[in-house]
């Protein structure tokens, strides 16, 4: 397994979550940070700036526990190539945490309503262990929904373009709790796991599938985007991931449009990676004129045809592309009610009717079956006891027995038929046998 591997194996294994090390009393660094992030709209600031900030001595406990959870899995066999990289991963942890901060930016005059400022500071690896403090970025929630994730991104050599994303976002596991009542864009964790997405091979191919596959045409929003030269002019001076040589991927996003359904709101992020002084304006100008178009942007109507993978309102998209037809409960009501006009007319009997119809009936039974009675059924059970043959039963009767063989005897009979002695007479005796005729020698 490559050392990169490992290294992000690690990361993962010890669930660094910064928004549990964030606090709103800022340090001095934090606060020159935000002024930056804030002076350039500062005349559309309408109400308090809620700053956040990390902070590791308000939260030791915590940073402890993280600290104890790390050394024991450093400890396993698998990790021996690359411990000194882990170990130096680790001791860049409290930068890391006190170069995260931000601020909710109450704004009147513009898409928001507010607008949040981040730093995006990571520790990567590359050969060594670096921290990069300087990205940072943009966010808020519009009021209007776009329908569908819409990304922006560069592929080397090519123009930047806008490329819509079909399924679910790579969040590296992150899973939104929908019963949290607070904008989704104030949710700290679900907003960098979307940024954290941004590097993911799922979301750099969709948009690698669009330039390629479908030549960068045929979903309505994204073209609509693709027509407006000022966003695109803001958008391209953003510096991205590949440009700032924080990757060597020649595919990268530096901006989404994510629906939120349950808020009818479209969360817009930018994000700029570069190490220059106008960073700040550079990318909130870009995130103000994504935002500013995302409004403008039209909904697809059912007549247009779509880009493979996309979902066309009052459709369903199943994980192989294929679309299902979806119906409102009022168009199943109105589709039943036709149906039933379109039926043949047919009698309708009441209660009773049936239990009329059913006596003039009498059994029920159809034509030719006969019914038996109980009795009937007795004698029929009696004679089929018989072996199944309609043998009257025995009635004792004196009758005279033959002397000779005994066989019972009709009135009338003259003799009898076994024996043919006849009827009255005994038995005839039997004639003895001669007896042997003396020898010669006897009589000698």
């Amino acid at each position: 397994m490559s050392e990169v591997k490992l290294f992000s194996m690690f990361v993962e294994s010890i669930q660094l979550n910064i928004d549990d090390f964030l606090v709103d009393e800022l340090t001095e660094m934090q606060k020159e940070i935000i002024d930056e992030a804030t002076f350039i709209f500062k005349e559309n600031i309408i109400g308090d700036i809620k700053p956040f900030g990390g902070n590791i001595k308000k939260n030791e406990e915590k940073y402890n526990e993280l600290l104890k959870l790390a050394e024991e899995e450093l400890k396993l066999e698998k990790y021996k190539d690359i411990k000194k990289q882990l170990k130096d991963y680790l001791s860049k942890l409290p930068e890391l945490i006190i170069k995260t901060c931000g601020a909710k930016i109450p704004v009147k005059e513009l898409p928001w309503v507010d607008i949040i400022f981040r730093t995006v500071p990571r520790i990567v690896y590359d050969e060594k262990v670096k921290l990069l403090d300087k990205p940072i970025a943009y966010y808020g929630e519009i009021k209007c929904f776009i329908g569908r994730t819409t990304l922006y991104g560069k592929i080397k050599n090519q123009e930047p373009l806008f490329a819509p994303f079909t399924g679910n976002l790579d969040l590296g596991g992150y899973k939104l709790d929908s019963s949290v009542n607070i904008p989704k864009s104030e949710i700290f964790s679900y907003v960098n796991a979307i940024i954290n997405s941004f590097d993911s091979a799922i979301t750099k191919s969709q948009l690698a599938k669009y330039h390629e596959e479908f030549s960068r045409h045929g979903d309505p929003v994204c073209d609509f985007f693709m027509k407006e030269e000022e966003l695109k002019e803001s958008l391209s001076n953003l510096t991205s991931a590949y440009e700032s040589g924080r990757t060597k991927s020649d595919t990268v996003v530096c901006g989404i449009a994510v629906p939120i359904p349950s808020d009818k709101t479209t969360l817009i992020i930018t994000i700029d990676e570069s190490e220059d002084s106008n960073r700040y304006s550079k990318c909130f100008e870009a995130q103000l004129k994504f935002s500013a178009a995302s409004c403008n942007a039209p909904v697809p109507s059912m007549g247009s045809a779509p880009v493979q993978g996309q979902q066309t309102p009052g459709t369903v998209s199943t994980p192989g592309g294929q679309e299902l037809k979806v119906w409102s409960a009022e168009e199943l009501a109105e589709q039943a009610q036709s149906r039933m006009n379109a039926q043949p007319e047919m009698p309708i009997w009441t209660e009773e009717e049936l239990a009329k119809q059913q006596s003039e009936r009498g059994t029920g039974l159809p034509d030719g079956i006969e019914m038996w009675t109980e009795e009937e059924l007795l004698d029929l059970a009696k004679q089929r006891s018989g072996g199944g043959l309609n043998i009257p039963e025995w009635e004792d009767q004196d009758l005279p027995e033959c002397k000779n063989c005994g066989y019972a005897l009709r009135s009338g009979w003259e003799k009898c038929p076994v024996c043919e002695t006849p009827v009255g007479e005994s038995a005839p005796e039997k004639e003895e046998e001669n007896p042997e005729e003396p020898s010669e020698d006897s009589e000698e």
